[in-house]
């Protein structure tokens, strides 16, 4: 395992280090050109002379003046290059095919509309450069009734039937955390250029990649869609109904909040967790009559749902697990999460710390694994530290190796080393040192 300073010297190759990707995408395909800039790519972000829309996305570092201050763009565009070309102009047009003259990749996210006013669709793109792996990355894909669609990721979380399973059964379906639509259409986008890669490896010729974001979030409802396809039933949000079993949800501790499941095969079960609570302190009476022996016999989660079925077992059975469920509170509410966790942990009981942001700064175990890298920023005048690339490759290792580019940074050393080309249609700045 290397260390920080080491993996962000530039000197050990990626996989794709042979391999240039033109990024002009908006928000929904940065994180794929900054996954494949994670393998090596040399990925050059091209930008609006404004600035690309996430440039003007809260939050903002204190102390760095716009448009070089929004903490997403500097998270997603991390180890690529940056230049500005203005498409609508003529002169920005002509520039940004020299420039893909030089590239193997290109990652866009136009609608057909969009494409077509560039004078830039699919098929000028293919005939113009056969070999070019050409990527599109949409709401709605660039085929069907929505393909001119306007998008963003709350409106394909919402329309992609994610956010339907979202929430509590009583209550309106619920909006998923910051940009996960954004994310799923750029993974799969990364995956599906690299596959273009290696056809292109084996046959000489490029592609179109086409993802959908509705297509990718999809997906993520597991069997959702099988169930009312196959068996016409629309499932249900669960929200917090896991919290009619003892031993299964999420509680609340000493310090913040602690997952259980404890209601299975898996791990030591619900006895385990008993053994957790009588050796911390808190078991109060359950190694007493009745709980004792439904613990030892019947404290599963397949039984308990079954018999909740029958009217006859159904009240005194609420009783029992009322009970059992005040004491179980009553222990996670006395003891901070991470002694819940290893001792747990020690004894095979399921339980999963609910980690903040904080936390995960500062977790051990990812630390230990170098993944958060430390790069210096000049423009900035900062030193960041970096989440890492999700995958280590010990051959071709896959880092951070350089910050988020400044707007229009690499002007002069990208477009102006073109032949015949100039920064025509682009806004210059000064060179930062590499």
């Amino acid at each position: 395992m290397t260390s920080a300073a080491t993996r962000t010297d530039g000197h050990a190759p990626g996989v794709l280090s042979d391999i240039r990707v033109l990024d002009v995408s908006g928000p929904i395909g940065h994180y794929a050109g900054r996954l494949l800039a994670d393998l090596g790519a040399d990925v050059i972000k091209v930008e609006p002379p404004e600035g690309d829309p996430s440039r003007r996305w809260g939050p903002f570092l204190p102390g760095v003046d716009a448009p070089e201050d929004a903490l997403g763009f500097l998270l997603l565009n991390a180890n690529k290059r940056g230049v500005t070309l203005d498409l609508q102009d003529a002169a920005g047009r002509d520039a940004f095919l020299r420039l893909m003259a030089t590239a193997d990749v290109l990652i866009e996210s136009w609608r057909p509309s969009e494409a077509a006013a560039f004078g830039l669709t699919p098929e000028v793109l293919l005939e113009a450069r056969p070999d070019l792996i050409h990527a599109s990355v949409t709401g709605w894909g660039l085929t069907g009734p929505r393909a001119e669609w306007a998008f963003a990721d709350i409106v394909a979380l919402a329309m992609s039937g994610v956010m339907a399973l979202a929430g509590f059964p009583d209550g309106p379906p619920e909006q998923l955390p910051d940009h996960q639509g954004y994310h799923a259409a750029s993974i799969d986008a990364a995956a599906g250029i690299m596959a273009a890669v290696l056809h292109r490896d084996a046959s000489g010729e490029g592609q179109h990649v086409e993802v959908s974001m509705q297509e990718a979030l999809s997906m993520a409802q597991e069997t959702a869609m099988q169930s009312a396809d196959i068996l016409g039933v629309d499932r249900e949000r669960t929200g917090g109904a896991a919290r009619a079993l003892p031993g299964l949800g999420v509680y609340p501790t000493a310090d913040g909040y602690i997952y259980a499941m404890c209601t299975g095969n898996a791990g030591s079960g619900f006895p385990g967790l008993v053994g957790l609570m009588r050796d911390l302190g808190g078991v109060e009476d359950l190694d007493e009559e009745p709980y004792a022996s439904f613990i030892a016999t019947s404290m599963n989660a397949n039984f308990v749902l079954a018999a909740m079925q029958d009217p006859k077992k159904a009240e005194p059975l609420q009783e029992i697990l009322g009970h059992m469920q005040e004491v179980v509170t009553r222990f996670f509410a006395a003891h901070r999460r991470q002694l819940l966790y290893e001792q747990g942990q020690e004894r095979r009981v399921l339980l999963g710390m609910v980690s903040t942001p904080a936390d995960i700064s500062a977790s051990p175990q990812l630390n230990a694994r170098d993944w958060y890298v430390e790069v210096d920023d000049p423009g900035r005048g900062r030193r960041f530290r970096y989440p890492g690339p999700p995958w280590q490759l010990h051959g071709t290792p896959a880092t951070v190796r350089r910050p988020a580019p400044l707007l229009g940074e690499h002007n002069g050393e990208v477009l102006g080393g073109l032949d015949g080309a100039s920064v025509a249609g682009g806004t210059q700045r000064g060179e930062t040192a590499q």
